[in-house]
């Protein structure tokens, strides 16, 4: 009996509990997020290009990164040119993934560095903004 009597207070106490609160839902993804605080600070999103194995594509590179401008001139300047910016990074990014990337090696980290560093400094007219990676990912089939 007592069973029985605690199974229908715990079963009342549930049903006048009601469903939880409603949380507002977070969604953030990698890019969302808020790296620096620096006003130098300048977000870029990812650049990807397709990379070689033999004579078909054998995957897809990603790099993530932002740059740092201490002038604010030039910071605004890249602001103004973001869309040239994105086009040299892609175009060194597709040539390093279709002529200096070999299947199955590691990505050339440095390289890739140098690469975008030098695209930037050609797009701008000048040197004074620094390429920051956060991530080089190598998607495979």
């Amino acid at each position: 009996m007592e069973t029985l009597l605690a199974t229908l207070l715990a079963t009342a106490a549930l049903a006048l509990s009601g469903p939880p609160a409603d949380e507002p839902e977070i969604q953030s993804g990698p890019s969302d997020r808020v790296l620096s605080t620096s006003p130098s600070y300048v977000r870029m999103e990812p650049v990807s290009a397709s990379v070689r194995a033999g004579g078909y594509i054998g995957g897809v590179l990603e790099v993530q990164f932002s740059l740092d401008i201490p002038d604010e001139t030039l910071r605004e300047q890249a602001r103004a040119s973001m869309l040239r910016l994105r086009d040299g990074y892609t175009t060194v990014l597709t040539s390093y993934g279709g002529l200096g990337y070999w299947a199955g090696d590691v990505p050339d980290f440095v390289r890739i560095t140098r690469l975008l560093q030098q695209s930037t400094d050609r797009t701008l007219g000048t040197r004074g903004a620094e390429v920051l990676i956060r991530a080089i990912a190598l998607h495979e089939p």
